[in-house]
């Protein structure tokens, strides 16, 4: 199966209809593609990546003016045929050759259930002990190609820890992607609602790519696609780390940590456990070894943002988090701060200034605790076209104080809870960090509501008193929130006196004088408000 030239990516057509599709078919006119129809939502953000990868590899604009011609005017599906057919060889999923993204030599490893390859698969340690409560082995035991091809992809692009020598991705366990796409439908002059406009918009021009991570001087193919020759091991004493200098740039989107083969002796006609559909040759197993190549050093891919570790002052990729993906990462995703690297696709967006209203980020990553996904998160987030620089900077100085203000909201709230519940001096045990991530989530579509509203008020004026009514709107849903928190704690040791003492000290927290100074609030016009 070549993954080129043969259908396999699921998507949506504008009258519904889904089907697989080649790769070079995303251009097609007639009833056109509008967005990945995968069985899995981590399975269309991998195939995003796969997309984006490949027209970045096979088909990438000579500058921002092809750049925006092929936005606004598609290649034709032949046109994108041609550009992809030089990289045949690289895709071949199976046979004596070279392997899509496997050893390119058969070695002898350990066997595992094809259901090995999905991120939240138990491990054998997990299965042993009996502690799969949530996910269990076994419901996955024959993959068809297609869904083999993704699940392998998405593997070797998020790999987390494997135990002794099974190397992470590129980026680490689990990084975040945030992508550039387009909100359909929306401002004067709205971009097409494809898969293809969703996709080119995270696609650099070749000037763009020469400022991003790689040696672009080790330009032949086995530098894009490490499969095409030995894999480069990493033992500790005789393997080699592989940094940016020891790779081309376009090795970042096609980087394999992991050293896997798929066992195609061990195929079987039967119905994809993912997918349903029936398949002449599910695949039941895939045979793995450790010590692959192991990517060190100062890589920072095109599609994540990065932030500045303290003790090292390197970038590093940023991972998502068991309080999922909050407003109060959103600046620094898309603007960047003192710390934090936007992805280089959003920042490209940015340089572009595009006349297209509106865009969005969407985010998306696994939240894992070393070999363990606690989770998948995935959200849509605005990304705010301005007129000048002048209120570029008045806007987002803004932004950034109201979510300063309602970090410090959140934090109040979090310490009158614990204060209501529990007298002074008490042992705490637990967690009560869910109250801060509550009061977050209860607020966000408030806070891009409030960010509108400053945008259409920074025609005339300076936009100060978005953070009046902000701060009233932060003030309103702290105390809901205590009276909903505060009401459930321990009812055998509820201390009425306690939590009121506690909501007085909330409320005088949130219109404490210090607090309405930094924001320009007069006290007691707000009490009353």
């Amino acid at each position: 199966m070549n993954l080129l030239n043969q259908p396999w990516i699921p998507v949506q057509r504008a009258n519904g209809a889904t089907e697989s599709i080649a790769p070079w078919q995303i251009t097609e006119s007639e009833n056109p593609i509008i967005r990945l129809a995968a069985p899995r939502h981590d399975y269309d953000g991998a195939l995003a990546q796969f997309l984006i990868g490949l027209l970045q590899t096979a088909a990438p604009p000579k500058d921002g003016q092809q750049w925006e011609a092929w936005l606004d005017s598609p290649p034709s599906p032949d046109t994108l045929k041609s550009h992809f057919s030089q990289y045949e060889a690289a895709f071949e999923l199976d046979g004596d050759g070279p392997r899509f993204m496997q050893d390119i030599e058969a070695f002898e490893g350990e066997e595992k259930p094809i259901s090995g390859l999905l991120i939240e698969a138990p491990g054998n340690r997990t299965s042993t002990l009996f502690l799969d409560h949530f996910i269990k082995d076994g419901n996955h035991n024959g993959l068809c190609q297609c869904c083999a091809a993704t699940a392998l992809f998405t593997l070797q692009t998020n790999a987390p820890s494997g135990g002794v020598g099974h190397r992470t991705s590129l980026r680490g366990g689990g990084p975040l992607t945030t992508l550039v796409v387009a909100d359909i439908g929306a401002g004067e002059d709205p971009l097409p609602d494809t898969l293809w406009t969703q996709l080119w918009l995270n696609v650099l021009d070749q000037k763009a790519m020469n400022g991003v991570s790689g040696n672009s001087a080790l330009s032949a193919d086995a530098n894009i696609f490490p499969w095409l020759v030995a894999t480069r091991t990493s033992e500790a004493k005789t393997g080699v780390a592989t940094t940016p200098e020891d790779a081309h740039p376009l090795q970042m989107y096609w980087a394999m940590p992991r050293r896997i083969r798929l066992e195609w002796q061990s195929e079987k006609p039967g119905q994809c456990d993912l997918c349903g559909a029936q398949s002449q040759s599910l695949v039941t197993s895939y045979t793995t070894r450790n010590y692959g190549t192991n990517y060190n050093g100062a890589w920072q891919h095109p599609l994540s943002p990065h932030y500045q570790d303290k003790k090292s002052g390197e970038m590093l990729p940023i991972h998502a988090q068991p309080d999922g993906l909050v407003y109060r990462h959103w600046l620094a995703w898309t603007q960047g701060d003192d710390r934090c690297l936007p992805a280089r696709v959003v920042r490209e967006y940015q340089n572009r200034k595009l006349e297209h209203e509106q865009l969005r980020l969407w985010a998306f990553g696994y939240d894992m605790d070393n070999m363990k996904a606690r989770g998948w998160h995935e959200k849509f987030y605005p990304l705010y076209m301005l007129e000048n620089d002048v209120v570029r900077k008045i806007f987002f100085g803004r932004a950034a104080q109201m979510i300063s203000l309602s970090t410090q909201v959140a934090g109040f709230v979090q310490g009158c809870v614990k204060d209501a519940w529990f007298s002074p001096g008490a042992e705490v045990r637990g967690e009560t960090a869910f109250i801060k991530d509550a009061f977050f989530q209860q607020t966000e579509a408030v806070f891009f509501s409030e960010l509108n509203a400053l945008k259409n008020q920074l025609k005339e004026g300076d936009g100060r008193e978005a953070l009046q009514r902000w701060h009233g709107r932060l003030a309103h849903h702290a105390l809901k929130l205590f009276d909903h928190w505060a009401s459930r704690g321990d009812v055998t040791v509820a201390d009425p006196r306690r939590i009121a003492e506690a909501y007085r000290k909330l409320r005088n927290m949130i219109y404490g004088k210090k607090l309405l100074q930094t924001l320009g609030i007069e006290s007691g016009k707000e009490v009353a408000a």
